[in-house]
């Protein structure tokens, strides 16, 4: 029972913690109006999926995610990069009224991760 306690007490203290923000990140004020709104798009599973961005103030906007996987909502730090992230999924401002929305996804079996992208337009 030691040696079980000690693999399980070995494997939480190995793991490194995941940055929030990638490292060099900047965050500077942006303009609200090419980021409020309502976002959509397919994810890579071609199902629908919605960002809501509302109450942009400096660099920080509440968002609401609502995809196939559930509904995620959070204050986040938009980036200098035009990017901010929500749960496992980055969302990048592309032009005017488009955006990526990239997730990585793990496979279960093989622990390998890959990074889907989809497209998102600005509803009018």
């Amino acid at each position: 029972m030691a040696d079980i306690m000690s693999i399980l007490q070995s494997s939480y203290t190995a793991a490194a913690p995941q940055a929030l923000f990638p490292v060099g990140s900047k965050f500077a004020k942006v303009d609200p109006t090419k980021w409020q709104g309502t976002w959509t798009g397919k994810d890579y599973k071609h199902q629908p999926f919605q960002i809501s961005i509302t109450k942009v103030s400096g660099y920080r906007a509440n968002v609401t995610f609502q995809s196939s996987a559930g509904l995620q909502t959070a204050r986040v730090f938009i980036t200098t990069k035009n990017t901010f992230r929500i749960g496992d999924s980055s969302f990048t401002l592309t032009g005017d009224g488009k955006a990526k929305l990239a997730t990585i996804v793990t496979d279960p079996n093989t622990g390998i991760q890959t990074e889907n992208t989809a497209p998102a337009t600005r509803k009018a």
